[in-house]
């Protein structure tokens, strides 16, 4: 079995578990004006969990082991990476926006402001580099800087 070096799941940030608080909360609100308010706390607390599942169950997972890097189905070989550089908040809005490759892999997210950029060599592959959300970027570019 292959040992696990780095996991992360990218939940939502804490600004965004309160969004969904709040819509649930104007939707019960909705409810009550018909139905009163016992059926509006039953409605508020079963969309509550059920956006709160959807969200856990639905974020992505970055995975590092001693082979394969994995963002959720895609996977890269340890042994292609040439360099993992981890990015500030600065540096990913620019490579998302101005300095975008559109022939990299990119498994970003809006919710996380920081990224790794993995540059590798594989002629095979047509992706320049994968960039990915974190919210771990030197911690991440460390673990695959060490396995290169």
């Amino acid at each position: 079995m292959n040992q696990l070096l780095f996991r992360e799941k990218l939940t939502p940030p804490l600004w965004g578990w309160v969004a969904l608080t709040g819509f649930s909360l104007m939707l019960a609100i909705s409810v009550s004006a018909v139905f009163g308010n016992f059926v509006a706390i039953i409605v508020f607390l079963i969309l509550d969990v059920l956006f709160i599942f959807i969200a856990i169950k639905f974020s992505p997972v970055i995975k590092v082991d001693d082979q394969y890097l994995y963002a959720n189905k895609a996977k890269l070989p340890l042994k292609i990476i040439s360099k993992a550089t981890g990015l500030d908040a600065r540096q990913t809005t620019k490579i998302r926006g101005v300095d975008a490759d559109p022939k990299c892999f990119s498994a970003t997210s809006p919710l996380i402001n920081t990224a790794i950029r993995i540059d590798f060599e594989d002629m095979a592959d047509p992706h320049t580099y994968w960039l990915l959300s974190t919210r771990k970027p030197e911690q991440l570019s460390k673990v695959l800087n060490q396995k290169v």
